[in-house]
């Protein structure tokens, strides 16, 4: 018997059966990207239960968040132009932000996802965004959490908060993720940087 997501009824054709979602993931992307993006769905099913967010929504997301890493570098900004996707500065300098712009296009026109609360998680799971949704904010966090990950600076205790604070998680979060690329003395996202004041200023 296959199984099918469910979603909410604005989604109007049918999403691709996991299995096949993971098969065509499995193909395309490194093994630790694919490992990863299991972790990433397993991690936002289990905040999606704890804050009260749709298990399968979560899932679906999580497990397609990643889903255009496998695109090369200098292929992203040609597919984004053809796409129609908005190009920032920033990505204009460093394609590889794109992914999650163009991941979000994949999974509307390859795996049948017209949820627009998906699609925008998996638009910025990377960057985060002003005034998410908690649906956003899972997607995020989990991506930053997952089993899989290596543990880096205050992962542990970031790991609790997202357990107990989600809002204080993401936080903690985009701070890292900041003093990270200011150490590397690396371009950092203009929406990144948006997003943590925004956060900061209404916690």
């Amino acid at each position: 018997m296959k199984i099918i997501y469910i979603l909410e009824k604005k989604m109007s054709k049918e999403v691709m059966e996991r299995a096949e979602i993971v098969k065509k993931l499995e193909s395309k992307l490194k093994p630790g990207r694919f490992v990863h993006s299991i972790g990433v769905e397993y991690t936002a099913a289990n905040l999606a239960f704890l804050y009260g967010v749709d298990v399968e929504r979560a899932r679906l997301a999580g497990l397609l968040h990643d889903c255009a890493k496998y695109i090369p570098t200098d292929e992203k900004l040609k597919r984004a132009k053809k796409y129609g996707i908005k190009i920032s500065k920033c990505e204009k300098a460093n394609p590889d932000l794109l992914h999650g712009k163009i991941g979000a296009y994949l999974a509307r026109e390859k795996f049948g996802v017209e949820d627009e609360e998906i699609l925008s998680a998996i638009s910025y799971h990377t960057t985060g965004r002003p005034g998410m949704t908690l649906l956003e904010k899972i997607i995020f966090v989990a991506d930053y959490i997952e089993p899989n990950r290596r543990i880096i600076r205050e992962l542990p205790e970031i790991r609790r908060e997202a357990y107990t604070d989600l809002d204080k998680c993401v936080i903690h979060i985009l701070k890292n993720t900041l003093e990270y690329l200011e150490t590397l003395n690396a371009a950092i996202d203009d929406l990144t940087k948006e997003t943590y004041d925004y956060y900061v200023a209404n916690k």
